[in-house]
């Protein structure tokens, strides 16, 4: 009864019945997104129950499925009396408004207002990408607008593995460890201030730092904490530069078990005067470029300058600091969760080493296994095979780590793994043979 009641409201809220224009500007204003969507509910559709959301990001929570029926709203408007053409712009209108409600239920509603420009410019248009198919339920002309309902099917796998690719959507079990090394110079700071270059190493984070830290921490990025590293640890060098070089930086920050490093700088300087004479006009621009500590290779930078204004210079220098940081900060991680993804999903030859081979018979189970089921495995390749042991290279999407994740998920015939090492060359792993009844 529940579902008939408001597929009626439903119907009637597109002949203009049911409340007239209010009802449809309450359906509109339902979505933060600004689309007119009217009901979400997952495939198929013969199971769906409709209802009004006016909080689609909390859908998030309970997860994305491989598809979804998502029912709208769309109009076009009727010019020259061509309803054919206001017919088409109502459908069009409508799959775009999908798009923009899917976006809303993988993407917290903070990232679809911060980053609604790239949304913009690389997802909302793209309804042949994501929508597998849809059929108007009902239309009607009313007024100078031509109204349809349509219902699609959309992938909610394909969004979300757009939104990870352009670094909106934060895969949280594939991102980098991260450390910072950002120089700091303040207003009336005569010399730019930086932790590596204290002896002990400095723990206290700076205000650029501590802008980052927050930022990144909150996307899922781990964050090296400088405050529990072991303090036995001691650069094999002096680093006596505010601005390391990045292959100083990466080898400080492979060291303390970082995957990227942060390296730049971040000065506050007043600026030109305002209008009143008791304020103090700040910019600060801060500056950074994000280095993988394996390779060495820069996989994004950013740059920006924020202004304040305060009384007091030192607090009107932090003010702007922070902006900036925060500014920076999210342009970076952007670029960080594109191109690390990306990175790690290149092929890439693993050395596998497979120990306690009790019977030939479960070492063939396992590496067939390892071709057929494992994900991103594209060949296995025997070098050799000896005294329990083989060692394998596997052509894998990605790296020695993912690989190893991956086999940690893969229930094996009378088989298990243990795997006991893990390292930039490759894995090492134990077969241990399940109890047999004789």
């Amino acid at each position: 009864m529940i579902k008939f009641r408001n597929h009626i409201v439903l119907v009637l809220l597109v002949l203009g019945c049911a409340g007239g224009s209010n009802g449809l500007t309450w359906a509109q204003d339902a979505s933060p997104l600004g689309g007119p969507v009217l009901s979400t509910s997952p495939a198929p559709a013969n199971q769906r129950q409709a209802q009004r959301s006016s909080a689609p990001g909390l859908e998030a929570k309970q997860g994305a499925g491989e598809t979804r029926a998502i029912d709208v709203i769309g109009r076009g408007r009727i010019y020259r009396d061509d309803v054919a053409r206001a017919r088409d712009k109502a459908i069009e209108d409508a799959l775009q408004s999908v798009i923009e409600q899917a976006v809303g239920l993988v993407a917290s509603l903070e990232s679809v207002v911060q980053d609604f420009q790239l949304l913009s410019d690389q997802v909302y248009d793209q309804t042949d990408t994501f929508i597998h198919d849809y059929k108007v339920l009902t239309e009607s002309r009313s007024g100078l607008y031509y109204r349809v309902v349509v219902q699609a099917t959309v992938s909610m796998n394909a969004i979300q593995d757009k939104l990870q690719r352009i670094g909106i959507l934060v895969n949280r079990d594939d991102v980098p460890t991260v450390m910072f090394f950002l120089s700091e110079q303040n207003i009336d700071e005569p010399l730019p201030r930086y932790w590596w270059g204290q002896t002990p190493l400095g723990t206290q984070l700076s205000v650029a730092e501590k802008a980052f830290s927050d930022h990144m921490r909150g996307k899922g990025f781990i964050i090296v904490d400088r405050a529990a590293i072991d303090r036995d640890i001691k650069p094999e060098k002096e680093y006596v530069d505010s601005e390391l070089s990045d292959v100083d930086a990466a080898e400080l920050g492979k060291k303390f078990g970082a995957d990227l490093v942060i390296v730049g700088k971040a000065v506050a300087r007043y600026s030109e005067n305002i209008t009143d004479v008791n304020m103090k006009s700040i910019q600060a621009t801060v500056s950074t470029r994000a280095i993988r500590t394996d390779s060495v290779m820069s996989i994004a930078s950013s740059q920006g300058t924020m202004a304040a204004s305060h009384s007091d210079g030192t607090v009107g220098g932090t003010e702007a600091l922070i902006l900036s940081a925060s500014e920076v900060a999210r342009d970076l991680a952007r670029q960080i969760v594109a191109n690390w993804r990306k990175d790690a999903m290149q092929p890439v030859l693993v050395e596998l080493i497979v120990k306690g081979i009790k019977e030939y018979a479960d070492f063939v189970r396992f590496r067939t296994h390892l071709r057929k089921h494992v994900r991103g495995v594209r060949n296995v390749y025997l070098r050799s095979i000896r005294a329990g042991e083989a060692k394998m290279d596997v052509d894998v999407m990605g790296n020695p780590k993912i690989l190893a994740d991956e086999l940690m998920l893969q229930r094996f015939e009378n088989l298990g793994v243990n795997i006991f090492e893990v390292s930039e060359k490759g894995v090492k792993l134990e077969l241990i043979p399940a109890e047999r009844n004789d």
